[in-house]
């Protein structure tokens, strides 16, 4: 089972810990509270969030790796007009984090600093641990780097 450590609530009542998934990937969790849900206490934001993550193996997460550097190799291709090397961006390409949802949608949050340099990767997942979603935002100065929030 997938435990939460260093928890926190921050001002906003979100629920933030850290959490070692597995293939050694050390990464942050940030539960993301829905404006208009009801309110979550701190035991019912980490059962969620536990009970998400435990979904995901290290076949899927290397699997969801694999998938997004291909996308993101793509992409990175047709921006610049260059064969932009798949493996090259998988070898650069670092799981962050992991936004919760109160329904337990995952969002993994990558890193690839060559590539996407001061951006976040997000990559929403649906209840199949398919790739529902891939966009990267940029990083502001005031944000916080792993969850771009």
């Amino acid at each position: 089972m997938t435990e939460l450590t260093d928890i926190e609530i921050d001002e906003d009542g979100e629920l933030s810990a850290s959490a070692a998934l597995p293939g050694g990937r050390e990464i942050a969790v940030l539960f993301a509270l829905d404006e208009d849900g009801a309110p979550l206490d701190a035991a019912e934001m980490q059962g969620i969030a536990e009970t998400a993550l435990d979904r995901l193996t290290e076949a899927d997460l290397d699997r969801i790796d694999a998938e997004v550097a291909v996308e993101l190799a793509a992409a990175a291709a047709e921006d610049t007009g260059a064969e932009v090397d798949e493996a090259s961006v998988a070898a650069e390409l670092e799981l962050q984090g992991v936004i919760v949802t109160p329904e337990g949608v995952l969002v993994l949050v990558y890193e690839a600093p060559t590539l996407y340099p001061e951006m976040v990767v997000y990559c929403q997942l649906d209840d199949e641990l398919e790739i529902v979603e891939l966009s990267a935002s940029q990083v502001e100065d005031d944000e916080d780097e792993t969850t771009g929030e």
